[in-house]
């Protein structure tokens, strides 16, 4: 069959891993022990930004770096218990899919702006590691979401044009990123609701990833 993509690019927290609600609840765990008000505009910043743009951003928000390093301190701990502990739930339709794209061969890589150690143990906590021979770390690039470093580095780990790769992905930040890198981005919104302008960006905004499928089976 003659698609007009070659390679499937993924994002992982909020796309196939429902773990943006449980970064927020560590770090509300975080705010409520070290006194820190957390609220759910700092929360909804956040998402999509790797962990060096997120302390950056905390700092700001609440314009103290002691604050900021302490916070963030407290919920990466917080969080790192949840993940050994917690069950890592998958979003809708993400198995359907990846079980698809392995039926047909089609190269695949995850670009994800969490760190490598971190990543990994998600992946594999999760049952999805085997579905990927290729996954890029936000700590092994220069340059993070929404620049387009991470998706250039993924197209190229798999051989491929970025302009011949479709990237999925949840967050604004996410899509600028792979829109910047050239190529074409499925939005699948899961804490921030995208606006027109970003719509009209996307190569399609989904509900689920079954939905994202369904529009995959049509390129």
């Amino acid at each position: 069959m003659n698609r007009s993509f070659d390679a499937l690019l993924f994002d992982m927290d909020g796309l196939m891993l429902d773990t943006e609600t449980l970064s927020c609840a560590a770090t509300r765990r975080a705010g409520a022990e070290l006194g820190i008000p957390v609220d759910d505009a700092m929360l909804m910043g956040m998402v999509g930004l790797s962990e060096a743009r997120c302390a950056r951003y905390i700092a700001e928000y609440l314009a103290s770096e002691e604050l900021a390093a302490r916070l963030q301190q407290t919920s990466r701990a917080c969080y790192r218990r949840m993940l050994e502990q917690e069950e890592i739930p998958l979003k809708t339709g993400i198995l359907e899919l990846l079980d698809w794209a392995a039926s047909q061969s089609i190269p695949r890589a995850v670009a994800t702006s969490t760190r490598r150690e971190i990543a990994d143990v998600k992946l594999a906590r999760s049952g999805l590691a085997h579905y990927f021979r290729h996954t890029i770390a936000g700590d092994e690039i220069a340059r993070t979401k929404p620049e387009p470093d991470i998706y250039l580095a993924a197209a190229a780990l798999l051989g491929a044009r970025p302009e011949r790769c479709v990237v999925l992905e949840d967050s604004p930040y996410g899509m600028q990123a792979g829109i910047a890198a050239g190529a074409r981005v499925i939005l699948v919104p899961d804490l921030i609701t995208p606006s027109d302008a970003q719509r009209a960006q996307a190569l399609a905004t989904c509900g689920d990833l079954s939905q994202a499928l369904a529009i995959l089976k049509t390129l």
